[in-house]
């Protein structure tokens, strides 16, 4: 089928059968708990009801890029202390804080009306995914690689692992992953230039404002909902941005 039909609504058998054969290759791979291929299943029939296989595509490549940050260097990062629990399997908690955002964009626009997804939502859709994926790429590779991490807050230097922690590895890999997922974005043709440049600055901004209200620790927000709001952000931050691109630089 011609790219740009790949945002359309996908047929039931697809619909149906992808998100279970996918969830169950990450099950049987150890990729997933058992909660995590219980929320996860539904979560993907939804997403290719109402965004394509675009919108699963994006969701998968998100999946895909975490999984793989999370089992980078596993080893040295659980003799440290500050690797994922249960072997960096996702749980139905992940699934739902990670992807929550991006899901509710597709039901509301559904709910207004459906029709074909409008540019600045799909920056908001891939924007989530690309702010989930900073933040994860940035907590994994800082904790690997970071020398120096510090507080955004204090700015002062921090043991590696510090909730909230920033390092300029860590920064940089989490502007490469959200650079990663609006790739992805623009691969299935629902974002331009424009928005490949949104989503990359939204999702980054996303993840930056997470660490930094990471550093009043869980007081402030439980570690799921903070990831939450992470999501929320840059969703918000990317249409935000495509639009004032598409207005400055039609």
């Amino acid at each position: 089928m011609p790219l740009q039909d790949l945002s359309l609504p996908a047929a039931w058998p697809v619909a149906l059968g992808l998100p279970l054969g996918f969830g169950l290759l990450a099950f049987v791979l150890r990729w997933v708990r058992r909660s995590g291929l219980i929320a996860g299943v539904p979560l993907g029939v939804l997403v290719l009801r109402l965004g394509g296989v675009a919108g699963f595509g994006i969701l998968a490549a998100f999946f895909l890029l975490g999984t793989l940050l999370t089992r980078l260097g596993y080893a040295r990062k659980a003799a440290a202390g500050v690797a994922e629990e249960a072997g960096g399997r996702r749980g139905a908690s992940h699934a739902l804080a990670n992807c929550g955002t991006g899901l509710l964009v597709l039901i509301g626009h559904a709910l207004l009306g459906g029709g074909s997804l409008p540019p600045v939502l799909w920056a908001a859709y891939v924007g989530a995914f690309a702010a989930a994926a900073s933040d994860t790429s940035s907590s994994e590779i800082g904790q690997l690689y970071g020398k120096h991490p510090i507080s955004p807050r204090t700015l002062r230097p921090v043991p590696v692992g510090t909730e909230g922690a920033v390092s300029t590895e860590g920064t940089l890999g989490g502007i490469g992953a959200a650079a990663v997922l609006a790739g992805v974005g623009g691969a299935f043709g629902v974002l331009s230039l424009h928005g490949i440049l949104a989503v990359t600055v939204g999702g980054f901004l996303g993840n930056f404002l997470e660490s930094l209200a990471g550093t009043w620790g869980r007081k402030l927000l439980p570690h799921g909902l903070l990831n939450f709001a992470n999501t929320v952000v840059g969703a918000i931050a990317s249409a935000g941005l495509l639009a004032a691109l598409t207005a400055l630089l039609p």
